[in-house]
């Protein structure tokens, strides 16, 4: 992220300071869509898209002990201010994983609007409740393990969701302890604790917003193995949980070989092959787009060192 796209407040625009506290994700989630209707919203993807932003803010620390000062600083800052930074930090990770930042879009594509007052306000509002409720108390330490102990994606998905939305998708939280049974059960089979296999790969044709995964990639934590050794491919027809699905896999760090595809399953049988292909095409782009601009840059240095050198003669 840009340090120029966050400034200082005036002291007109200064907020007074916030009380921060590490809530368990369903109160985070709570606050979240209190925030943002109390505000007048109506639209899901932008506080989502807040808290995913805040979630992926690339400055970690041990411990998340620069979480306190980082959220102040976040919260002082104008409606306007703030948006550009929420849209820097997701743009952070363009270059590391284009394809992921792709899947992740439905959460991020509003930051390039010309949001109403309405929509400002409830963009600070709901900033502040996620600071407040510790988003990077959660999501801020260096360690990838106390980064993957809360979903917050989904508890925040589905709080702003209305009761007849969830019916009608058929989307309902799964509680992290049930995620860890399945989880468990998954890893030992029924006849105890199966041999696992190092660059094995996971799919998950209903991954939600990616909750299984966290759970065994925790288990896999536990037992001193490093998930980025797997692959893990997430599927999921609603966009908007597989948006936050692919915010938590960067997140949870699982590693270079995570997926995410967004689409029916039913009707797309090789949605799996075509979301991996669609990642190395991404990758490839990624790498062109960067040699453009490295050549770019040196042609430009090169043109204005020719100019100096013309000058001084």
């Amino acid at each position: 992220m840009h340090r120029s796209e966050l400034r200082p407040a005036r002291r007109h625009d200064r907020l007074p300071p916030i009380s921060i506290s590490r809530s368990p994700g369903s109160v985070l989630g709570e606050a979240i869509a209190e925030a943002w209707h109390a505000a007048g919203g109506s639209r899901l993807d932008i506080p989502a898209g807040v808290v995913a932003a805040l979630a992926l803010w690339p400055q970690k620390s041990p411990g998340a002990e620069a979480a306190d000062t980082i959220a102040a600083y976040i919260a002082a800052q104008p409606s306007r201010v703030l948006v550009r930074g929420l849209a820097d930090s997701a743009n952070f990770y363009w270059g590391l994983r284009p394809d992921l930042w792709t899947a992740a879009r439905p959460l991020f594509d509003w930051t390039r609007e010309d949001l109403h007052d309405t929509h400002l306000a409830g963009v600070r509002a709901v900033a502040r409740a996620a600071l407040r409720h510790g988003v990077l108390q959660h999501t801020g330490d260096t360690d990838p393990a106390e980064r993957s102990r809360t979903d917050l994606m989904s508890w925040v998905i589905t709080s702003l969701r209305h009761h007849h939305s969830r019916r009608s998708l058929g989307e309902y939280h799964t509680p992290p302890d049930i995620s860890d049974l399945m989880a468990n059960v998954l890893a030992e089979g029924s006849t105890g604790k199966r041999p696992r296999q190092r660059g094995e790969w996971a799919l998950e044709p209903t991954a939600g917003t990616g909750g299984l995964f966290r759970s065994a990639a925790q288990d896999l934590r536990r037992d001193g193995e490093d998930p980025a050794e797997r692959g893990w491919v997430m599927l999921e027809l609603d966009p908007l949980a597989a948006a936050g699905a692919a915010v938590n896999t960067l997140v949870w760090e699982l590693g270079p070989r995570v997926f995410v595809g967004c689409g029916d399953v039913l009707a797309q049988p090789d949605l799996a092959e075509k979301t991996l292909a669609q990642a190395r095409g991404m990758a490839r782009h990624c790498d062109d787009v960067k040699k453009l601009i490295n050549f770019a840059i040196a042609t430009r240095t090169t043109n204005q060192l020719l100019d100096a050198l013309t000058a001084s003669r």
